[in-house]
């Protein structure tokens, strides 16, 4: 929510820079939108672990079985 909050006020403030002419407002407007991008917190692991029942060392464990 806080990425989607950012990221029309980064929207708003571009467009008041041109509608004003005023380029500190442009530049004003990239910075919150850069904010936006990088301070987003994705919550999805990337490692590929999902903590479920059936564990990395289990898959292993039922491999070696030959189950």
């Amino acid at each position: 929510m806080r990425t989607l909050l950012l990221g029309a006020v980064a929207i708003a403030l571009v467009g008041c820079g041109f509608a004003w002419d005023k380029p500190w407002l442009w530049g004003l407007g990239l910075l919150v939108g850069l904010g936006a991008l990088f301070g987003d917190s994705d919550p999805v692991e990337l490692d590929g672990r999902d903590h479920g029942p059936e564990t990395p060392m289990g898959v292993r464990k039922m491999r070696n079985k030959g189950l």
